[in-house]
């Protein structure tokens, strides 16, 4: 309303929480003499955002103006760098292009966690650190090829299947975020898998990784369980359209059904998964038997695989 009118924000008592600008506020502004007088900025009011370019019957997206925030005595302003900038802007972009849905699943490691420990010396020989998240990339890799539209894009109004796997992880920096791309994953064992995630997740942390290693990627994994977060709801990394969170993976009660049919509390290793994607060509039915394969295969993870 403010932007309809021309208005100031700033130049209007709030009389919201801490002082901020409601409705009715505005519309008082507006019924005041102050409005009255106030000059008009002359010509047309700038026209809608255009419709991407062929996204048919989609909606006109109306550009809302940020808040006008002041820095107060004692506070640091810090500009945002380059790499903050274009997140920003992607993040943005993705939220108003895809239509977010989100699917959550618990699912039990304990099986990933005994290969786990059986394998980890033998990778540390070879100079591979063997993670959750190896396991993790190399089951999401394997179970693509049987979910081909969640490893798609939206082109106009039609889908491109993704011939290629490649499975891009959110790495966390000091200076902002990046996703070096895992090509054709699905092709890797559980060591190519572990020595890639080493070896770009090392690099990406010194600088050190080429322009093709951030592109074409066809599916995301972020991992802010590394952090200690339970579940998360991610943004899909556009023109992707779909992206698996990983929540924390720890020791939880569970419930356990015994040989005799009887239940009983055990301690099992546990985590959950977030994937959110894009309704308008991912449905919800796609995205849960997809989560459900990936769950059975880690749950039933084989040694053949390690």
């Amino acid at each position: 309303m403010a932007a309809e009118h021309h208005l100031d924000i700033s130049g209007i008592a709030g009389s919201g929480l801490a002082g901020r600008v409601t409705k009715s506020d505005v519309l008082s502004y507006l019924e005041s003499p102050a409005a009255v007088a106030a000059p008009r900025p002359p010509g047309p009011a700038a026209p809608p955002a255009a419709r991407p370019a062929g996204a048919r019957g989609a909606t006109t997206l109306i550009e809302v103006p940020a808040p006008v925030v002041e820095p107060w005595p004692g506070d640091r302003v810090e500009p945002w760098s380059k790499i903050r900038r274009l997140t920003a802007d992607h993040m943005i972009m993705s939220r108003r292009v895809s239509a977010h849905v989100n699917s959550l699943f618990e699912v039990d490691f304990t099986r990933v966690a005994q290969v786990r420990a059986t394998r980890k010396s033998e990778f540390a020989e070879r100079g591979v650190n063997l993670t959750f998240l190896a396991f993790i990339v190399k089951a999401v890799a394997d179970t693509l090829r049987n979910h081909p539209v969640v490893n798609s894009a939206v082109m106009g109004d039609a889908t491109v299947y993704r011939r290629d796997i490649n499975i891009g992880i959110a790495v966390a920096l000091d200076w902002g975020l990046i996703v070096p791309v895992i090509k054709r994953a699905d092709e890797l064992s559980l060591l190519g898998v572990a020595r890639a995630i080493n070896d770009l997740g090392e690099r990406a942390r010194s600088k050190k990784l080429t322009p093709d290693e951030v592109q074409r990627g066809t599916f995301t994994i972020t991992n802010p369980g590394g952090f200690g977060s339970y579940a998360g709801t991610p943004i899909i990394n556009q023109p992707q359209v779909a992206i698996l969170g990983v929540g924390a993976i720890e020791k939880r009660p569970s419930v356990v059904t015994l040989p005799d049919g009887t239940d009983t509390l055990a301690i099992r290793t546990k985590g959950m998964f977030t994937m959110a994607y894009d309704h308008r060509i991912v449905d919800g039915a796609d995205a849960d038997r997809f989560l459900a394969e990936l769950k059975a295969t880690l749950q039933a993870f084989p040694d053949s695989a390690a």
